[in-house]
């Protein structure tokens, strides 16, 4: 008896016609024509954002400040100091209208102030959406936005807050720069400025501290907290520290910690063509050292019961002086001083 052959079963035709089929789909698709590749984005740019302050425009400059927020807040000893001078509300609410941006744990800060406007620019971790938003939130007349650079990518916003002309530049997750006042009108110089400088863009021009406060800022070196103002001075202003600031070209002062339980290493540098009157100046600046400690502020700060007394060198073209203070009392000082010159700060 001839026996049949077994037939497949109907899953297993099945299964047959689905294999062919992606067979001949797949030959096709590598026979056929193939759809282009999506054209590549732009290439990424470098941005140069190791220093805040070498991003501020010298032109025009009356002061600025450098500081390392997060250096100094990890320091133990001078905790209670800055909860003394800054409570720690004013930084969460701080934080809370400003995207999450926490002052302490910036790497860098700089403020600088200009005739018309102020710029102030910090470094360190931020969610970029936050910051956008929340300056958005706080805008009373908005007025624009603009992709400066798309990779990475570095976003400009501006209008007013409360009647005040602010821009807001955001350099991806890694800084955020302000210009507020009656000069962020329009163009936005300072903060253009800013942009121009971490983009590698204006090779002809120096950022403040690699300008005329250059001198200033090698004398101070690498200290957390510094600030400096050029010159000339004039005016009232020229009579400061026995007149020695009329013929300064530029004054710069830092602190750095020096010790528990909250001491602090002060210098002050003027710098000028002081050449062979520099003992002579040098004299007079530790006189108007002493009288500016015996005074009614003076002795609010406790500049009169300094750790170390105050010492004075001259050079031909620097005087420099050094003093160790007491941080809990200059903290307690400026409490009383700047109090509600502070809190406004913090809510801007």
């Amino acid at each position: 008896m001839t026996r049949r052959a077994a037939q497949p079963s109907v899953a297993g035709r099945r299964r047959g016609v689905g294999l062919f089929g992606a067979l001949t789909l797949a030959l096709a698709s590598a026979c056929g024509p193939k759809s282009p590749p999506p054209p590549p984005g732009p290439p990424p740019v470098a941005l140069q954002l190791d220093h805040a302050c070498e991003l501020a425009p010298a032109a025009g400059l009356e002061w600025i400040v450098d500081a390392r927020p997060r250096e100094i807040a990890e320091t133990p000893d001078l905790i209670p100091a800055i909860a003394l001078v800054v409570p720690e509300a004013r930084f969460a609410a701080f934080a809370a209208t400003h995207g999450g941006l926490d002052v302490r744990q910036m790497k860098e800060l700089c403020v600088a102030r200009y005739k018309d406007s102020s710029l102030t620019i910090a470094r360190g971790p931020l969610d970029p959406a936050r910051v956008e938003t929340a300056f958005a939130d706080r805008m009373t007349n908005p007025g624009g936005r603009t992709l400066v650079v798309p990779n990475p990518p570095v976003v400009r916003q501006w209008g007013e807050v409360n009647g005040e002309p602010q821009a807001l530049t955001i350099f991806a997750r890694e800084a955020v720069a302000l210009e507020a006042g009656r000069g962020a009108a329009g163009s936005a110089p300072r903060v253009r400025a800013a942009e121009a400088f971490a983009l590698g863009r204006l090779k002809r021009a120096s950022p403040a501290l690699k300008a005329t406060l250059a001198r200033a800022a090698e004398l101070l070196g690498e200290a957390p907290a510094r600030a400096f103002a050029p010159g000339p001075f004039e005016g009232e202003l020229a009579q400061g520290l026995g007149g020695l600031l009329r013929a300064s070209t530029a004054v710069g002062g830092s602190a750095r910690f020096a010790g528990p339980p909250a001491q602090i290493a002060v210098r002050i540098v003027l710098t000028g063509a002081w050449g062979k009157d520099a003992q002579a100046a040098a004299d007079r600046f530790i006189a108007a050292a002493n009288v500016v400690a015996d005074s009614p502020f003076g002795r609010l700060l406790s500049l009169n019961h300094p750790v170390l007394a105050p010492a004075v060198r001259g050079t031909p073209d620097a005087l420099i002086l050094d003093v160790t203070l007491d941080g809990m009392a200059l903290a307690r000082g400026l409490h009383d001083a700047l109090d509600a010159e502070v809190g406004e700060i913090m809510r801007r």
